[in-house]
């Protein structure tokens, strides 16, 4: 109790929906630019990757300095794309008219919970899809020209992948869910007024 004689809001009886949504939607995201930086790295040592080893030394240092060049630009295209689309991803994710909700409430804890095992089981899915396409094609591929390049790109491939697949998943439930407790809250509210 406060001093006023109003119960006090605890905040471990309460769940910032809109918070983690969008946090675990802005996570999947710094993955997939991540990935793909290490893809395009990847792909450039293998197709240049016999190349700079006959160079000259002289040529190699050029060759590294004009590499690390290109490699900032892409960071800063990425950290501009993150800066860009975080936002956008974010709202996307999470409809408006939700933030935290009471955990106390039986029907809205059961809603956070399955869709938490949908987003689970989902991702699980996905991890275990990308296993069996990169242990049956992808490793394979990269042994056949005996590249650890192609290996490492194979991985990134896969990071990206996965981390689309949960971005969607959360993406559509993260908007379904806000709906779906929002009746729920609607519903207690009409009950407790009836």
């Amino acid at each position: 109790m406060t001093e006023s004689g109003v119960p006090s809001r605890r905040s471990e009886d309460y769940i910032n929906l809109g918070s983690l949504f969008r946090s675990s939607a802005t996570i999947t995201f710094v993955v997939q630019i991540v990935a793909v930086i290490i893809m395009i790295g990847a792909l450039s040592a293998w197709v240049v990757g016999d190349v700079f080893f006959t160079l000259p030394e002289d040529m190699k240092i050029l060759a590294l300095l004009l590499a690390s060049i290109v490699a900032l630009i892409i960071f800063l295209a990425a950290i501009s794309a993150f800066v860009r689309f975080s936002r956008r991803i974010g709202d996307a994710v999470v409809g408006p008219g939700i933030e935290e909700v009471r955990m106390d409430t039986p029907r809205v804890k059961a809603v956070v919970v399955l869709y938490a095992l949908l987003v689970t089981l989902m991702g699980v899915t996905g991890f275990y899809t990308w296993y069996l396409i990169d242990s049956n094609y992808l490793v394979a591929w990269a042994a056949s020209y005996n590249s650890l390049s192609l290996r490492v790109f194979g991985l990134a491939l896969g990071a990206f992948f996965v981390a689309l697949l949960i971005q969607i998943i959360i993406a559509g439930v993260g908007r379904s869910a806000t709906k779906v407790i929002i009746e729920v809250l609607d519903a207690d509210d009409s009950e407790f007024i009836d």
